[in-house]
């Protein structure tokens, strides 16, 4: 007996809902963290999640011009943090010297969720999961 796969299609707003809400996910998490030894790992992991998502969102609205009616007002500050803010660098030179410090943990931790919610950022991803529901 032959086992036939079935594919489903994704929809272009499936596609960039499923997106934004693994940003969303991710977002949470960082919130949630109590600064303990080994977040930084963590964080880490979910800088580099987000960072990686938002260039994936912004190449594809870079060649699906067409479909960008609904997500033309988080264009502006999604590309504005993948030009002004990178992390891994930091994250690096901290894990070496201060990963156990609650105190580092927590500040670069608020530093990061200040720079997603820099032009709304956030708030734009959110607005556009509540109105897909």
């Amino acid at each position: 007996m032959v086992r036939v796969k079935t594919m489903k299609m994704v929809s272009f707003d499936e596609y960039i809902r499923g997106v934004l809400k693994q940003i969303d996910d991710s977002h949470t998490l960082l919130q949630n963290l109590r600064d303990k030894p080994g977040d930084l790992d963590i964080i880490k992991r979910e800088i580099a999640k987000i960072t990686g998502l938002l260039q994936a969102l912004g190449s594809k609205f870079q060649t699906n011009k067409d479909d960008l009616s609904e997500y033309e007002h988080i264009m502006s500050p999604l590309f504005y943090y993948l030009e002004n803010h990178e992390f891994l660098r930091e994250i690096e030179i901290m894990s070496l010297l201060y990963s156990e410090d609650p105190l580092r943990l927590k500040n670069l931790r608020l530093i990061i969720l200040d720079a997603l919610g820099e032009k709304n950022l956030i708030g734009h991803i959110k607005l556009i999961l509540r109105q897909k529901e």
